[in-house]
């Protein structure tokens, strides 16, 4: 079929007028299926709204255009216009979707306030006072409402009292950690194996303390896949005595059985007794006679402490952990801790067997040292002038608080908005308060105020475009996820906030939008959403989903780094890998912990983000794939088109009765999809999913499904389908080729949700004009990663209110 492209951004010149021809197309091409008889997609063409200034529907007439453009209206079983019919409808329905835009940005409210996710609550308080404050941590900040993954959706994060209340006690927290009342001088400790104890249920605990036993962290597991019949649950628990930022090293090496995984170690922060955050997670690939050095920073709030817990990743039968069980219990058992005291003294049976070789791989830890609380001179300088001095005037108090606001509230502050802060100021020095301790009050009140926690936009007169001040905010809170830093104000000052957009990629800060951008767009937050079944997938456990997290984050990052063309992402002969992840895949194990670029051949079937474990396991429900999931999400996140939801009262797809020849779910899909009501959805969003069949519910190659009843072997997959505008395909291999012949469309869906991101509302139909002329941006820039991004950054879009 013929596909008409028409380049929306031309100015047509003289525009039909007159309703009557666009009418008659519509009675003739569209209603039909589209209509009071039959409704396709969810869509009646007769009933939308022809009131383009108000706009109701202007997205749906969007969609219109769109799918007529695409060669998807009228499908291909019907009459099919002349070329000369199409554009002179198209250039119709662009006309009157410009008039309602015109009429419609004319009419906007003058403000807008987007409250600050999570995220950047937490980014911009550091940035602003250098103070980590943990605004995820239970009992902190509301959690954030995720509109199709993103988190910073103006419209969807509301203020409650709630949220009232936390952000009055965190920044209560966040001043007294920049001010404190006794600073903490920094300390370093240094402790062995040996002085660190095991930490188990009570009467474990009594057991050991009465023979006058150490149980070393050094030799420790946590079995987290050991059969439940002798799972116990082992900890190391050490740290600091006082909140702050603290350097860690430690010494470890591990060991393991011949053809076993790598020891793995999971340190965490323990805020209580049934409360663990991981921190990091790595494999220890170093030998026992070649122990490495492993140095990290955390931040620690107390009550916590690090949490070690060594997690068991190969799978041990029955009869090692016995074994392993039995030794335990002898009460003259002797523990040791050291490589060198295991030579003298035989160490334990429960961790080797009869030929010395470990029966599953365990990490020995033979010191861990910390020092801290540290704080970088950079983040010292941040709360530099900020405090006035104990004789302060009224007038030095009050020059300072405007320094302290313009900063929080990212613009100038007049004199005026300051009066209700300085008054409680007042008040609490007549209370008898020190400048001190009234001079946070007042800062309190710069914290929880609308202007720290939102970013606000517009003013009581209306206009079109933003500030410098506004502009230099929406970029920061842009690229790095935070308030502009006094280069940007300086630039904002002067008029002149577009020239630093350079300088804002190549700050170090831009890792925090490498990181949240890809988490947002792909919807990482549902991978684990639903557990896989460990019966029917007892590899998988937290590290290895952790990992696959891991390996989408780090291949982003690795694109935009290198400035490579979004095609990577579509198809690709290399990954971001670490051990744990190299195994799942069958790669080989690579000679250092951590994410590496590694090669991919052809048939080990991965490349791109389509075929990788998270993608394809946050599109499964914890026991078996599911395609429509999956095509939903491609059509989402790759297309940029949302499905409309199942109609309702549509029957599920039912299991495989026993006594029946097994079907994959690829033949329960044709079988449902043959109601008419279905159809027309499941046509387009079905094949996108089916091409991916030959990766199982947790992203592992497989050439059979697996059905759990019914008669006969396993069935053969079959990934073969057609696009929606009917080109086929008989792999993922080819799906994805074609995918990748027409990048522009993943191009413009690409640019949809990084706008999304950046402008922090759902986009419109107005924003259409804009969104192409950023297209046209990036193709010139040969669709590399962070040239569209500076696209964005530089963009008209941007600047507008």
């Amino acid at each position: 079929m013929i596909r008409w492209y028409l380049i929306f951004s031309i100015c047509l010149a003289a525009p039909a007028r007159s309703a009557e021809p666009f009418e008659a197309f519509l009675q003739k091409h569209c209603v039909r299926c589209h209509g009071p008889k039959k409704v396709k997609s969810d869509l009646r063409i007769d009933t939308l709204s022809r009131d383009f200034k108000a706009g109701i529907d202007g997205h749906l007439w969007a969609e219109v255009v769109e799918r007529i453009n695409a060669g998807e209206m009228p499908p291909e079983d019907e009459p099919q216009p002349t070329g000369d019919e199409i554009a002179k409808v198209i250039e119709q329905l662009n006309f009157w979707i410009r008039e309602g835009r015109s009429a419609r940005m004319a009419a906007r409210p003058p403000v807008a306030h987007y409250r600050l996710s999570r995220k950047e609550y937490q980014n911009t308080v550091y940035d602003l006072l250098g103070v980590r404050y943990d605004a995820a941590k239970p009992g902190e900040l509301n959690a954030d409402t995720l509109w199709h993954g993103f988190e910073r959706i103006g419209s969807e994060l509301s203020l409650s009292p709630s949220h009232v209340e936390r952000y009055y006690r965190a920044a209560e927290i966040v001043i007294s950690r920049a001010f404190p009342i006794k600073p903490v001088e920094p300390q370093k400790v240094r402790k062995t194996a040996a002085d660190l104890r095991y930490r188990g249920g009570e009467k474990q605990q009594e057991h050991l303390k009465r023979f006058g036993i150490k149980r070393p962290l050094r030799n420790l597991i946590f079995p987290g896949r050991l059969q439940p019949a002798f799972r116990h649950n082992w900890f190391g628990r050490t740290g600091p005595e006082h909140s702050g930022l603290y350097r860690a090293r430690m010494q470890v090496s591990g060991i393991r059985p011949p053809g076993g995984q790598a020891a793995h170690l999971r340190i965490g922060k323990r805020l209580a007794e049934d409360s663990n955050e991981g921190l990091i997670e790595l494999d220890i690939l170093a030998p026992e006679d070649e122990p490495e050095i492993i140095e990290f920073e955390v931040f620690l709030e107390m009550p916590a402490s690090l949490d070690f817990r060594v997690v068991v990743s190969d799978i041990i039968d029955r009869r090692k952990g016995a074994h392993y069980r039995n030794a335990l219990s002898k009460s003259e058992y002797i523990f040791t801790h050291s490589s060198e005291t295991r030579l003298l003294n035989p160490v334990a049976p429960q961790m080797f067997d009869e030929d010395g070789n470990g029966i599953f791989s365990f990490v020995l830890l033979d010191w861990i040292e910390w020092e801290g609380p540290i704080e970088s001179d950079a983040e010292r300088a941040t709360r530099e002038n900020l405090l006035p001095p104990d004789d302060a005037t009224p007038e030095v108090v009050a020059k300072h608080l405007q320094r302290f606001a313009e900063r929080a509230w990212r613009r100038p502050v007049s004199s005026g908005e300051l009066k209700p802060y300085l008054s409680a100021f007042d008040a609490e020095r007549k209370a008898g308060e020190k400048v001190f301790d009234a001079y946070q009050v007042a800062m309190l009140g710069v914290l929880t105020s609308r202007h720290f926690t939102y970013v606000v936009e517009g003013e009581t007169q209306a206009r079109a475009r933003l500030t410098d001040w506004e502009l230099a905010s929406r970029l920061s809170y842009f690229l790095w996820s935070s308030m502009p830093d006094q280069a940007l104000f300086e630039a904002a000052r002067n008029g002149n906030v577009i020239a630093g957009v350079d300088r804002m990629l190549e700050d170090t800060k831009i890792n925090r939008f490498v990181d949240d951008f890809p988490r947002q767009w792909l919807q990482l937050h549902r991978l684990g959403m639903f557990p896989p079944d460990r019966k029917l997938f007892p590899d998988y456990e937290v590290w290895l989903e952790e990992s696959m997290r891991g390996e989408v984050v780090h291949f982003f990052q690795e694109v935009f780094a290198k400035n490579l063309p979004l095609d990577a992402f579509l198809k690709s002969d290399w990954t971001m890998a670490n051990p744990r992840l190299c195994e799942f895949y069958g790669l080989p194990e690579p000679k250092t912990t951590g994410f590496k670029r590694v090669a991919l051949l052809p048939e080990q079937n991965r490349g791109g983000l389509l075929t990788m474990g998270a993608i394809l396991g946050l599109t499964s429900d914890g026991t078996r794939h599911r395609p429509v999931h999956r095509g939903v999400w491609i059509s989402e996140a790759i297309f940029g088109k949302t499905p409309p939801p199942p109609p309702a009262n549509v029957d599920p797809i039912e299991p495989n009765p026993p006594d029946s020849p097994k079907a994959t779910i690829r033949q329960k899909l044709e079988a449902h999809a043959q109601n008419p009501n279905c159809a027309a959805c499941h046509r387009n969003i079905d094949p996108l999913g089916l091409a991916f069949d030959q990766y199982d519910a947790i992203g592992r190659w497989r050439t059979h499904e697996f059905v759990e009843k019914g008669t006969g072997a396993n069935p053969l997959v079959n990934p073969s389908g057609k696009l929606p505008d009917g080109r086929p395909f008989a792999s993922v291999e080819q799906f994805k080729g074609l995918v990748l012949a027409d990048r522009e469309r993943f191009l413009q869906a690409f640019v949809e949700h990084l706008c999304t991101y950046a402008l922090r509302r759902v986009l419109t139909v107005d924003d259409r004009e804009d969104i192409q002329s950023i297209v046209d941006e990036a193709k010139k820039k040969q669709y590399r990663l962070k040239d569209i991004v500076r696209a964005v950054a530089l963009s008209e879009l941007i600047r507008k209110r």
